[in-house]
């Protein structure tokens, strides 16, 4: 990616997307600052980016009903000439076993994390230039988990989708994914320091040695740091790069008790 690249992440007024937007930011990518209903967070978002001399589009879209996709990325090429990077970031995380879920429940479930992310795919390519895609995975997928069915179900779907997409976008777009582990730091950047501290003390209830093999959490300037590999690295496509300490290989202790 040049210098003067525009990035998209979805999910990106808020926790780990907030913080992937101030990374790209920094090293000087303009940003397409995607949020559904956290518009006051993406405001405050897009000045701290602004301050940082570079551009910055919002862009409001509902994941949650991929039918408005096409339109609302049509709007969106009218601003921006061409993204070159597409990191599928947002996503719903809610209790439910698999004969507990509600219709609504795995719906939106897979749209956030199959439906639009697809659509999202299709959309980039047909700018016919140069782009990458990045989608963001879980480590945990590995291992048969039922609590959180509509989840683990639509994300594993997401998994093939990184392998047909990057069978079906060579050879001029690379998809790839990465799976992050347990990631105590993916909390709103705009948060007040009190809700910091709470988070805090919410994480610390956790020991170390239940988060993975390496028993400390992800910190999220490794998920920055894989995603530039990813990006630079011109020979990587349908890969999953695993962030998570091990938890891959086996099932993290605190997986077990929620």
């Amino acid at each position: 990616m040049n210098s003067a690249a525009w990035v998209l992440v979805t999910g990106g007024a808020k926790r780990i997307g907030a913080f992937l937007n101030q990374e790209f930011a920094k090293s000087g990518k303009n940003i397409v600052l995607h949020y559904n209903h956290s518009e006051t967070a993406a405001i405050a978002l897009k000045a701290q980016l602004e301050a940082l001399n570079i551009k910055v589009v919002l862009w409001q879209a509902n994941l949650d009903d991929p039918a408005t996709i096409e339109q609302r990325f049509e709007i969106l090429l009218a601003q921006v000439p061409h993204i070159e990077l597409l990191i599928n970031s947002a996503s719903v995380f809610g209790q439910g076993s698999l004969l507990e879920s509600s219709l609504a429940q795995i719906q939106s479930n897979l749209n956030i994390h199959l439906t639009s992310p697809w659509l999202l795919i299709q959309a980039l390519v047909k700018q016919n230039k140069p782009c990458q895609i990045i989608n963001i995975s879980d480590a945990n997928l590995s291992h048969l988990y039922t609590n959180k069915s509509a989840y683990f179900i639509s994300k594993k779907a997401q998994e093939t989708l990184t392998e047909l997409a990057a069978i079906e976008c060579a050879p001029n777009v690379r998809v790839n994914a990465i799976a992050p582990g347990f990631v105590l730091d993916a909390m709103d950047p705009t948060s007040t320091m009190e809700s910091k501290q709470n988070s805090s003390q919410v994480a610390t209830q956790i020991d170390s040695k239940d988060m993975n093999l390496l028993q400390r959490k992800v910190p999220l300037s490794d998920l920055y740091s894989a995603i530039e590999f990813l990006a630079k690295n011109n020979s990587i496509t349908g890969q999953t790069l695993q962030i998570d300490g091990g938890s891959h290989l086996q099932c993290p202790a605190y997986m077990l008790k929620n």
